[in-house]
């Protein structure tokens, strides 16, 4: 994360040196992040046995979006398949922020562009405003996906994350069905993600 045009020096700046990532703090090493779990090239699939460090990098990124994003967040979550333990997922953590119900775009872009991450648009509904960190060009390690607290979508990634946390039979299907997808899509994000809608309808149906 780049720290330009935020005030407070003791924001996290992620620096990336070859194969790692490092998270400075008041020039501190406060973690470090290894490409061998973490990130994808755009447009590639890797999808990888679940890592104890996913919701590290989760909880280090979300302490620095909390304090930045104040009021207009009313509740971050990490959500996505790096959220559930033992689930294998792609190597890119994705974080929800639950928005105020008067959040403005211009402020919330702001804010978290401040941080280091770009703003690839408003997504629709199925994804909302979103965020990308890339440390380095064309390598994505996190999503920010802001939505309306208590909406659809926001009710949709907390049920999905869920679900899967405590269904056994739902963990091991999605897992099968990741994996089986990343063979079969390795070049192309977007035939992998939508080949998976089907059965994630299902399981937010509760089937």
């Amino acid at each position: 994360m780049s720290c330009a045009g935020v005030q407070d020096s003791c924001s996290p700046v992620l620096v990336w040196r070859v194969g790692a990532f490092e998270v400075r703090q008041n020039g501190l090493v406060r973690a470090e992040w290894d490409e061998a779990w973490l990130g994808l090239i755009k447009g590639s699939v890797r999808v990888m046995d679940s890592q104890p460090g996913w919701p590290e990098v989760y909880e280090q990124l979300a302490s620095a979006l909390r304090p930045a994003l104040g009021g207009e967040a009313v509740a971050i979550e990490h959500v996505g398949s790096t959220s559930v333990p033992g689930l294998p997922a792609k190597p890119i953590v994705d974080i929800a922020v639950g928005l105020a119900p008067d959040a403005q775009l211009v402020d919330v872009v702001d804010v978290v562009t401040a941080l280091g991450y770009g703003f690839r648009g408003d997504k629709g509904e199925e994804v909302g405003w979103l965020f990308v960190l890339e440390p380095r060009p064309l390598y994505r390690v996190a999503d920010v996906h802001a939505v309306r607290h208590g909406g659809l979508q926001w009710r949709a990634y907390l049920e999905f994350r869920d679900r899967l946390r405590s269904d056994p039979a739902a963990h091991r299907a999605y897992a099968q069905l990741k994996r089986q997808l990343a063979v079969k899509h390795v070049n192309d994000r977007q035939a992998y993600t939508a080949a998976k809608t089907s059965l994630v309808k299902e399981l937010l149906s509760g089937a």
